[in-house]
């Protein structure tokens, strides 16, 4: 299958590529590299770089006889769409609307898109159904809200499948500090480098966190899915106290985290009900967060 894979060079974008190359699959990354790394980008690698606003612009012998779009890029930084809304909604929503305009014109058939819990706002029904109302308290969740209505109608008008992936909190290596599962790259680096450890809150708000191994995994079951909404998760509840005593007791390091008032558009409490793509593509969680952070641990220390 021939794969684009927006913001390829990034966190997520990276495991992704590297599993479905071994599976066999001709992968083309897209990354305008503002937050993708070079890095992450091997010889042997298709790689057309450009932004998502502007990709109906570029001529490239990669963008050709695309199958699948795979669209991860995105502003993914809660505080940072909340500084500027206008640019998130410019990479989030304009993007994707870029995103779907190639689709049509250049025929793929199917398109999955990176969404996020940010979506579903504050909700006490947890851990939370694909079906429960969407009321996002961030520019970001607007904006990754906003993108799904575009998709669904565009692809159904246009008979092209789509799968929208809702993920949880993802972390592990090579993670970015700005994204939803960025604490665990902080919380690491700070202790690693000496420097105070800083909880928006009193600690006890939690998130759901999926070790991006995980994620990849679940890119790979979703090229055969049925067009749909999806949660991605460890369907876990865990608190941000919870997370720092675990990596301080793996790393065997006792600091005392510094408390700060909580931070505008963040969510209190957040799980996720993964039991329906479970069921309907066998996909499943198979890192606990002690083996995540482990593995996080020994590429980082």
């Amino acid at each position: 299958m021939n794969i684009l894979l927006t913001g390829g060079a990034g966190f997520i974008g990276t495991y992704t590529k590297e599993l479905l190359k071994k599976e066999g699959h001709n992968v083309v990354i897209f990354d305008n590299f503002i937050t993708g790394s070079r890095e992450n980008i091997q010889s042997d690698d298709c790689l057309v770089e450009g932004d998502v606003r502007e990709i109906n612009q570029i001529s490239n012998q990669y963008l050709k006889n695309i199958d699948t779009i795979i669209h991860l890029a995105a502003q993914t930084s809660v505080p940072d769409s909340v500084k500027d809304p206008v640019y998130d909604m410019h990479i989030n929503i304009e993007g994707t609307l870029n995103i779907l305009r190639f689709a049509k014109s250049n025929n793929v058939k199917r398109i999955i898109f990176a969404s996020t819990a940010a979506v579903y706002g504050d909700n006490e029904s947890l851990p939370i159904k694909e079906d429960e109302k969407l009321a996002p308290t961030s520019p970001y969740g607007i904006s990754k809200m906003a993108s799904e209505y575009y998709i669904g109608t565009f692809c159904e008008q246009n008979n092209i499948d789509h799968i929208i992936l809702r993920y949880a909190n993802v972390y592990g290596p090579k993670q970015s500090e700005k994204g939803e599962g960025g604490v665990v790259k902080i919380f690491i680096e700070n202790i690693l480098a000496g420097l105070p450890l800083t909880i928006y809150g009193d600690g006890s708000q939690t998130r759901d966190f999926i070790y991006v191994e995980d994620i990849a995994r679940a890119h790979l079951h979703a090229l055969n899915a049925k067009s749909g909404i999806y949660n991605i998760s460890s369907n876990t509840e865990l608190s941000v106290n919870e997370l720092y005593n675990t990596i301080t007791k793996l790393m065997q390091m006792d600091i005392r985290p510094q408390y700060k008032d909580e931070r505008e558009g963040d969510i209190y409490r957040s799980s996720l009900d993964n039991s329906q793509f479970k069921e309907l593509t066998k996909w499943k969680p198979v890192f606990s967060i002690e083996e995540g952070l482990a593995l996080t641990l020994k590429v980082m220390e």
